[in-house]
């Protein structure tokens, strides 16, 4: 399974959102809520501790949420996990995303803002050699991305689809990415279950070991004059791409 690496992650995730809800709310099982946590070791375990205060019981959600960098203090809903069943039969694990036209518009507004920092930086590092310059122009790639990526999957691939315009664009500010993703790890997890945007660049940075573009680059055609249309761009993404890698 895919998504094997990151059951401990969410199972801790949702753990501190237990216990959370537990102090907001004031409940009076807090205390014992939070001695039944520490012996939690599988998602199963979990369905007795939520079953104490529950109105429903059959399973529970636990709802992530997203901090703005527009809006300080402000938060918008990620992604919710849900746990259904019994302890001694079927457990039903998902990771599920809810959304609206508010909360579309909501990240759009988000992605937009981050888009008009980014090209602000882009304009100044053309003209710049400073080091900080470079890394606050990867740093708004990143983090634009990582609300993409908490926003809703667009299609089936479009996690791959995110992370080529993270090549993209870091390809455009000139740089390169050596690195490759750790087998294991899948970029719009590690988006959704990181605390913020600075958390997710971290990890994303360390992975993609970036460098100097080289200079061999600014020989090759521009896209727009290869690809002219939508039509040349589709045609182009539609190709078998394998007679490629044997000619290099």
């Amino acid at each position: 399974m895919r998504y094997l690496d990151y059951f401990e992650k969410i199972l801790d995730f949702i753990k501190d959102r237990i216990l959370v809800y537990h102090s907001t709310n004031n409940h009076k099982e807090l205390a014992e809520v939070r001695e039944a946590l520490d012996q939690v070791h599988k998602v199963e375990d979990l369905l007795p501790i939520m079953k104490l205060s529950s109105k429903t019981r059959d399973g529970f959600t636990v709802n992530t949420k997203v901090h703005s960098l527009k809006d300080s203090g402000k938060e918008y809903d990620g992604f919710t996990f849900t746990i259904t069943g019994e302890k001694t039969g079927n457990i039903l694990f998902s990771v599920e995303i809810q959304t609206t036209e508010e909360r579309t518009q909501l990240y759009h507004a988000e992605i937009d803002a981050l888009y008009k920092d980014l090209t602000a930086k882009g304009k100044i590092l053309v003209s710049s050699a400073e080091l900080g310059e470079a890394d606050a122009v990867c740093n708004l790639i990143l983090s634009l991305v990582y609300y993409v990526y908490n926003l809703m999957p667009l299609s089936r691939g479009s996690s791959v689809v995110a992370y080529s315009v993270i090549m993209g664009a870091l390809m455009a500010s000139g740089k390169e990415v050596s690195g490759k993703i750790p087998r294991g790890k899948l970029v719009d997890f590690e988006a959704m279950t990181a605390p913020d945007s600075e958390a997710f660049s971290k990890t994303a940075k360390d992975w993609l070991n970036l460098k100097s573009i080289s200079p061999s680059y600014k020989s090759l055609p521009s896209v727009s004059e290869s690809f002219p249309t939508l039509r040349t761009m589709i045609e182009a993404l539609s190709t078998d791409s394998s007679h490629c890698l044997k000619r290099l």
